[in-house]
């Protein structure tokens, strides 16, 4: 009898804290997805070729595995949270979550049936962390987020479970849109025109797997150096002459307040304590004249961070 492959939402995405890196908790909680963890664990080949055959390869082994995906879809007020904290390398405290250099790591496993009807075989990774990211902001859509994910290794597939490992939903449903759910943004001691849209990019430099010997395991991914960006896009009125002056020139560094959510106890805020402009051109390319401005949050010492990003916000 035919069997009709597998449909692509068929599949089943999961995820759960681990306490050590790389260790896949003995009785898993996972929290499942409601967009794919696109995950992939590539081998490193290496070959020997032979002079026997003439130059062809002789053998072929594997050095190691590039644990490496995506996650991205429509940013849901608290159903991407664990990930934030691999993210920023922090941990939520008091829900205040700020960009540090801790560990936090996650064990990802992707489920599908071997076509409709067909055994549930089970993908795991293992060390995963965000490493790199986007939101963004469009006027007339919903906000997008972007993950860029890196793991430490992979498990052979397999169709058995982990122990008595458990899976819950994703409780919140209801996607943030740029409309009511964007609050008033605060560039402080500026006043905004209106906004088409921005994007924040929570850029890491340096970021890397680190391989070991021995293993096709990797020893880690470096903590890297936050250096986010943020771009905004505004239409031209009464209020474009400060920024534009100020990016061009040594100004004085300013906070930035992107407020997420407009359900009491279900909303973000996004605080950048020190910023810059670091450009505000002038755009007449279209049928409205706009200005790009490009931000760059600094270091604030008297906040020990970049950014300050509190949940549950009132």
């Amino acid at each position: 009898a035919n069997m009709t492959g597998s449909a692509s939402n068929q599949l089943r995405s999961a995820y759960v804290a681990e306490s050590t890196a790389g260790t896949t908790p003995s009785s898993p909680s996972f929290k499942t997805t409601d967009v794919p963890i696109l995950m992939n664990a590539t081998p490193s080949i290496y070959e020997s070729k032979t002079l026997i055959a003439g130059g062809a390869r002789g053998g072929v082994g594997v050095s190691g595995l590039d644990v490496s995906g995506t996650l991205s879809g429509t940013f849901i007020y608290g159903n991407y949270d664990l990930w934030l904290e691999t993210l920023l390398q922090g941990a939520f405290a008091t829900n205040v979550l700020k960009d540090a250099k801790t560990i936090k790591t996650l064990t990802v496993e992707n489920a599908i049936p071997a076509g409709v009807g067909g055994t549930l075989t089970m993908m795991r990774y293992r060390g995963v962390q965000a490493t790199g990211g986007s939101l963004t902001l469009s006027s007339d859509a919903d906000v997008q987020f972007s993950f860029d994910v890196q793991g430490i290794g992979s498990d052979i597939a397999t169709t058995s479970a982990i122990g008595s490992s458990s899976y819950t939903n994703p409780s919140e449903k209801i996607p943030l849109q740029s409309g009511v759910d964007v609050g008033t943004i605060v560039y402080n001691g500026y006043t905004l025109n209106c906004m088409e849209s921005s994007t924040i990019n929570f850029a890491y430099e340096n970021r890397e797997r680190q391989t070991k010997l021995s293993s096709l395991d990797l020893c880690g991914i470096t903590r890297g150096a936050f250096v986010p960006t943020i771009t905004a896009r505004m239409y031209i009125e009464a209020n474009f002459l400060a920024i534009y002056n100020a990016a061009r020139a040594n100004h004085t560094p300013f906070s930035v307040t992107y407020p997420l959510g407009s359900v009491s106890s279900k909303k973000y805020t996004l605080i950048f304590p020190l910023c810059t402009f670091s450009g505000g051109d002038i755009d007449f390319s279209g049928a409205d004249a706009m200005q790009d401005i490009t931000i760059m949050p600094q270091y604030s010492a008297s906040d020990a961070c970049v950014l300050k990003l509190t949940r549950a916000v009132s």
